[in-house]
């Protein structure tokens, strides 16, 4: 039986389309396994639209991955702006264990450790949201997300009681720093739109559209108007800030007279050095 005109001006249709998802499906299967060991079950996870990405289960699982990259992130930078007291963080566990290691440099890179994982699961998530797909997060990551949560609020705890003033140096870090974290959360955000765009579109409930999006909005709001409160000594009017200092002798010159002494800043100051640097310890008593 001959095909009809119509029948064969739709078969390249057809056919690009078939091609189109042949050659997509290796890239969602790679998320589905990395996110969820579901390496061949993928194309049964797909959700419809209308329908909940996925389970309460898993919705509670990406939410608490959620709450634990924010507080491994909080976490991450605490410990990388204490780094001024890791001398003393050291020898406190020297005074205890008997022993000198780097535990500061150990951490700090546990703490990185952690904080990638989570943003690697946090991103693998999103993707397959991105690609209507319904999670699955793996009992083996979960206790992952379960370990790095602990970590971190148990770090975060140890730390404040024994340290309480580093709160003070990480407040003051802001003033450094809050211009380049408050653009991070501006791109973050302006990534996040396109998913939740979708993500919005496909839910027929109208309680779960305006909380998604009411959620998004005033994160996205407050991102806006945090500047407005931001003080920071980096954001300067072109030409209100002198000429930088060519030399500045750190503890003097330690490489001709011993540092933090007289005689080590007469010899800044005689190689030319415009300004000093010193380390002075006050102590009560």
């Amino acid at each position: 039986m001959a095909a009809s005109p119509t029948t064969l001006g739709k078969l390249p249709v057809v056919r690009c389309r078939l091609l189109q998802r042949y050659e997509h499906q290796p890239f969602v299967s790679c998320l589905a396994g990395l996110y969820g060991c579901q390496w061949r079950r993928y194309q049964r996870t797909r959700a419809t639209p209308g329908d909940c990405c996925c389970s309460k289960l898993e919705c509670a699982s990406f939410a608490l991955l959620i709450v634990t990259f924010c507080l491994t992130l909080v976490f991450l930078y605490f410990w990388s702006e204490a780094q001024n007291d890791y001398n003393d963080f050291d020898w406190f566990n020297f005074g205890n264990l008997g022993f000198w290691f780097p535990w500061s440099v150990v951490l700090l890179a546990i703490a990185a450790a952690f904080f990638s994982y989570i943003t690697l699961l946090l991103l693998l998530a999103v993707c397959l949201l991105s690609e209507g797909q319904k999670l699955y997060l793996h009992w083996g990551h979960k206790i992952g997300v379960l370990v790095s949560l602990a970590f971190s609020i148990l770090a975060t705890a140890v730390l404040s009681d024994l340290w309480s003033k580093e709160w003070t140096t990480l407040l003051l870090s802001f003033q450094v720093t809050a211009p380049y974290l408050h653009v991070g959360g501006v791109l973050l955000m302006t990534l996040l739109s396109w998913p939740i765009a979708l993500h919005f579109f496909h839910i027929n409930r109208k309680v779960g559209r305006a909380l998604i999006m009411g959620l998004y909005l005033a994160v996205l709001c407050a991102l806006y108007l945090v500047p407005l409160g931001i003080y920071s000594p980096c954001l300067k009017e072109e030409g209100t800030l002198g000429p930088a200092p060519a030399l500045i002798g750190h503890r003097g010159a330690p490489m001709l007279a011993p540092e933090n002494t007289l005689m080590s800043f007469e010899k800044a100051v005689e190689a030319g050095g415009q300004g000093l640097e010193t380390d002075v310890t006050i102590r009560d008593e």
